[in-house]
């Protein structure tokens, strides 16, 4: 059989409008939400679990944290060896296994409430299953499966999914716990990750349709396929300058993140005589103010010409208002305001660190590199975290002032870095265009 015959047997799919091409992209993202952000929740909420693990199993608290660090870890250094592995199995089968593994470990903390099972279910399984399937791997996963333009979108929207379900859920399952015996969280946690099961089924038609809309468009040409080598990535990137860029972005944003939502209700509580539940009020604000605008503006940034020049100009406005929000005592009202919009800024500048990378590295290599990118964004979250805890403990009177400036000097720096290579990227490709023209 001829190359041409072997063509005219591609099973060929009617053609979608694009219309009915974004609604399947939405629905995508929306699945990918609830699979990850489910997750994410679980990992990022150290506060509602360890309640409901002491409620659970009766263990003091000092043990919880230990048991919680330790999964952390787990996670943290799991994150780069994931990314290594898309380059020998699919991501979609990484993210299954990975989402699998943490679904066992919620059931397996409910059927062996004592120290082992915690180790085994929630540090070992939990752990390594949601690096497995983390932002990484999901996101390298669900743009190859949807529309262009609503990258920004799906960058946004998964990056700050576990804050979405930690807003509506976590706060039923914490009324539940308080009224009902312990453990029925982590059943109704574990039922509702197996009732999500099927929208794996839903993305894996989708990337199938994709694959067979690719191969079409493609059939006139023979397909080229390359494999890569960690060697060879390791080699492209650490002789790069935008590596070490993107490094620098990725853990000035986990600085930055971490620095106000850890102490915020603190603060309003310490500096302001503000109740806990009206502090509480103010952070779930904040964060749904970090996930509006990161959606919103993901929209628009398929239509920015220069990405990096549009994260150092976030970059400077968002280090420009974490100096005002926590540089200066101000009144009230002007400090709820301008941690407002620092979280707006926040949210705007989430999705451009992940589609920088993938716009530099390419769609292959994508989730390899940029484990290494959210690695570093994670280390900023640690460090700050770390940073701030040692500064109240040492001396109270001046809270969290060296995690104020260790912040605030990190975000200059990547703000500063950002907008040079935005400029010269700019001005590089007009010199191009201007020399086409000639």
């Amino acid at each position: 059989m001829t190359e041409a015959e072997m063509r005219e047997t591609i099973p060929r799919l009617p053609a979608e409008s694009g219309m009915k091409k974004s609604v399947h992209s939405i629905l995508v993202i929306a699945a990918g939400v609830l699979l990850l952000g489910l997750l994410t929740a679980v990992y990022l909420n150290a506060g509602y679990m360890a309640d409901w693990i002491r409620s659970l199993t009766g263990l003091e608290y000092g043990t919880i944290t230990i048991l919680q660090t330790a999964m952390l870890v787990v996670n943290l250094v799991t994150i780069p060896f994931c990314g290594a592995l898309t380059l020998k199995i699919s991501g979609f089968k990484l993210f299954i296994l990975g989402y699998c593994l943490c679904i066992a470990g919620i059931f397996g903390m409910l059927l062996i409430p004592n120290l082992a099972g915690l180790i085994i279910c929630y540090v070992i399984l939990f752990g390594f299953g949601s690096a497995i399937a983390g932002y990484a791997i999901v996101l390298s996963v669900i743009l190859p499966v949807i529309s262009e333009k609503h990258a920004g979108i799906a960058a946004a929207a998964l990056i700050s999914c576990g804050n979405c379900i930690s807003l509506i859920l976590f706060p039923i399952l914490q009324a539940i716990d308080q009224t009902t015996p312990g453990g029925l969280v982590f059943l109704i946690l574990g039922v509702l990750g197996l009732c999500f099961l099927p929208l794996f089924f839903y993305i894996l038609w989708r990337k199938k349709r994709a694959e067979s809309d690719a191969s079409l468009k493609t059939a006139e040409e023979k397909p080229k396929t390359e494999s890569f080598s960690l060697r060879s990535i390791a080699k492209e990137i650490f002789t790069s300058r935008r590596f070490y860029l993107l490094c620098l972005l990725g853990f000035a944003f986990g600085a930055l993140a971490t620095s106000p939502s850890g102490n915020l209700i603190h603060i309003l509580e310490s500096d302001y005589s503000i109740s806990a539940v009206d502090a509480s009020l103010c952070l779930s604000m904040y964060s749904l103010l970090y996930v509006v605008s990161g959606v919103i503006l993901g929209i628009f940034m398929s239509k920015i010409k220069s990405n990096m020049l549009y994260a150092g100009v976030i970059f400077a406005v968002t280090a420009c208002l974490h100096f005002l929000c926590f540089g200066f005592y101000m009144p009230l009202a002007a400090t709820v305001t301008l941690t407002f919009i620092f979280g707006f800024m926040m949210g705007a500048v989430s999705p451009s660190i992940s589609l920088l990378t993938r716009e530099w590295i390419g769609a292959a290599k994508f989730a390899a590199v940029y484990s290494i990118v959210y690695l570093m964004l994670r280390l900023g979250g640690i460090v700050s975290t770390f940073i701030g805890g040692m500064d109240y403990a040492l001396d109270p009177t001046y809270m969290y002032l060296t995690l104020f400036c260790f912040s605030q000097g990190i975000a200059v720096i990547a703000a500063v870095f950002a907008l040079v290579a935005g400029i010269r990227e700019v001005l590089r490709r007009k010199r191009a265009l201007s020399g086409l023209t000639e």
